[in-house]
């Protein structure tokens, strides 16, 4: 194993991916979890705060408040906290959305995965071929991909497992405390991206300290004077418990684990208080969801990845070749799977595939890689064309899934069915592999670079064009690295990585004025002006929350804002005590409005015309209002 070589293989690996990813891009955020677990993302950037009041009744919010009256989203920080650094980024440079600029959060941390899979696969000793293989099987013919460009939990999930389960492994050959910190803190940053998590702490631990070769090295190489009380087993386990790397991988650890507790007291007053209901339990029949998240037409994982077919055989060989790595895989599928078989929400709503197993996917792709061998060397034909014919199948399925979203399915679903969840899951015909067929249409395809604006289909060939040469460079080094004819150029790689983050920022730059997130010139020019003219103790109100998604795309302003619905319906105790709360605690009071609900009541701003004093009303583009009011007793 040359490390030189694999480090820029890997390297190009991960370019190769995220401009696929750039070219499958879109930028939307597709579902409510999306857009409250963003909200912490802005909330924080924003105001060093943590709540979601953008989704107010959006996501009815206002019905689980914390004690402070402030809602909060129920997940982990781990998504949140990764996405920070691309938000801020898109808040400081002018022009750049700022979902469609953290939503690429994403597509980076699925191609580093795909790079960490190929390291993983050469430091379990497989030929550069097949591990490039097995990263790219990953990355481009398991839902991965799908999920690549959304904005859910399981991306996260996905590469901080991963990530702990590779530097254990890299531990485990080189002893290096730092590679043991690391661990750690991936580990942690797993916990806190999804809670359950934490049950699997123990088994990486075991994988990474329990009785290894490198402590038993360790623990021989002492002088007498300083060898650990005890003989065999007890020997080992002392000094492993005794060693600089095993404590750096526990405080890591538990440092993380107690933010995870800080955070959850910071919202809900109590370091074990997450915020999911009462009524969110694990009593779903386990048949069930063993059925349909492993063979149900609609999110059975052997369904969506139709390769993984081979496991039983490939899994028989992996475990003669790394049993102690078969046996951490292989308790962490199982424990994902029982436990999401139990939840009451076991196929997670409306998306691609078993969303709940997306982060056990490396695991079991990288299980497959015998077969991969096996598929390559060509010793059994009929084997080799009959995986092929899977591994295509699979990509040609991803390819569904990266090019028609889960929502539109969902909505030809509820015209079509009276059971529309059910149907999709387990009838074969209206399973989304079948069904999303006859939705390739210009106006559903799901990629930023293609427009439909009155049945004008507009493409953006030049980003097109640039993706395509990224990734024809980006697959031209691999194969001459994997073939021998070239040795890695630092220089030459950095200049091309370079180049990539050029070519994501001005795509984004391009993609800016998207007409999917509604709003349009009147909610632009709305707030341009609060972000201009602000003060530190005001408050913004949307009274229209169907335009959330681009105030969370294009609000710039720092104060903080209440998405609030039009809809009369909609009001409530909990909306007026709100209002009530906001006039005490703030100076002034900003409500955008517009006309769109026509002659209906508007509760909200009766109430605060009836409350508050109107400092200034303005009007926009396309019946849009802003209006400023004073409360009575500023702070």
């Amino acid at each position: 194993m040359n490390a030189r070589s694999d480090s820029s293989i890997a390297a190009w690996l991960a370019l190769f991916l995220f401009g696929i990813y750039l070219l499958s891009f879109s930028g939307m955020l597709y579902s409510q979890d999306s857009q409250s677990m963003f909200s912490v993302a802005e909330s924080f950037v924003k105001r060093g705060e943590l709540n979601t009041d953008q989704m107010w009744t959006l996501f009815k919010a206002r019905n689980e408040l914390a004690s402070d009256g402030e809602s909060y989203a129920k997940y982990g920080y781990g998504i949140s906290l990764v996405a920070v650094p691309l938000y801020a980024l898109a808040l400081a440079l002018p022009g750049l959305g700022l979902v469609q600029t953290t939503v690429q959060t994403s597509s980076v941390v699925i191609a580093l995965s795909g790079a960490l899979l190929f390291l993983a696969a050469r430091r379990l000793n497989y030929s550069r071929g097949v591990s490039v293989l097995v990263a790219l099987l990953f990355g481009l013919a398991t839902p991965a991909w799908v999920y690549a460009k959304q904005f859910w939990s399981e991306p996260y999930g996905l590469f901080t497992l991963l990530a702990a389960f590779y530097f254990l492994l890299r531990y485990r050959d080189t002893a290096s405390s730092r590679d043991a910190l690391i661990a750690g803190i991936a580990l942690g940053l797993a916990v806190a991206t999804r809670v359950t998590n934490a049950a699997l702490v123990p088994v990486f631990a075991w994988y990474g300290f329990g009785a290894t070769e490198v402590a038993a090295t360790q623990a021989q190489s002492r002088p007498p004077s300083a060898t650990p009380v005890g003989e065999g087993r007890l020997g080992v386990l002392v000094a492993v418990v005794c060693n600089r790397p095993f404590a750096l991988f526990t405080v890591s650890l538990a440092l993380v684990m107690l933010s995870i507790g800080l955070y959850d007291w910071a919202r809900y007053g109590g370091p074990f208080a997450t915020g999911y209901r009462a009524d969110e339990t694990f009593d779903n029949p386990i048949l069930l969801g063993l059925y349909g998240l492993l063979f149900s037409p609609g999110k059975g994982l052997f369904i969506y990845v139709p390769f993984l077919a081979a496991l039983p055989f490939s899994f028989a060989v992996f475990f003669q070749r790394a049993r102690r790595e078969a046996v951490l895989f292989l308790f962490a599928f199982a424990f994902y799977l029982l436990t999401f078989s139990l939840w009451y929400y076991w196929w997670g709503g409306t998306n691609w595939g078993p969303r709940f197993l997306v982060p056990t996917l490396p695991f079991l792709v990288l299980a497959v890689a015998p077969a991969v061998e096996l598929a390559v060397s060509k010793k059994q034909a009929a084997f080799t064309i009959l995986f092929s014919f899977f591994c295509l199948l699979a990509f040609t399925f991803e390819l569904v899934g990266v090019s028609i979203p889960s929502l539109a399915y969902r909505l030809k679903m509820l015209r079509v069915s009276t059971s529309p969840d059910w149907d999709a899951i387990f009838i074969p015909q209206f399973s989304p592999l079948v069904g999303s067929l006859d939705q390739f249409k210009p106006k559903l395809i799901d990629f930023a670079w293609l427009r439909v604006t009155d049945n004008a289909v507009n493409i953006d060939w030049l980003v097109i064009g640039l993706t395509l040469a990224l990734i024809v460079s980006c697959g031209a080094m691999i194969w001459s690295q994997v073939a021998g004819r070239l040795r890695p150029t630092t220089n030459y790689q950095l200049l091309i990585t370079v180049l990539a983050v050029a070519l994501a920022l001005f795509s984004l730059y391009r993609y800016g004025d998207d007409a999917r997130f509604g709003g349009g010139d009147g909610y632009r020019a709305l707030l341009q002006a609060v972000e201009r003219e602000a003060q530190p103790r005001d408050v913004l109100i949307l009274n229209n929350d169907v335009f959330t998604p681009f105030f969370l795309n294009e609000n710039r302003a720092r104060l903080r804002w209440y998405g609030l619905s039009r809809d009369p319906k909609q009001w409530d105790e909990a909306t007026r005590a709100l209002l009530t709360r906001l006039a005490r605690s703030n100076a002034r009071v900003w409500l955008a409005c517009d006309d769109s609900a026509g002659d209906l009541p508007d509760p909200t701003r009766e109430w605060l015309d009836q409350s508050l004093e109107i400092l200034d009303e303005r009007s926009f583009q396309d019946g849009v209002h802003l209006v400023l009011y004073a409360t009575p007793d500023p702070p």
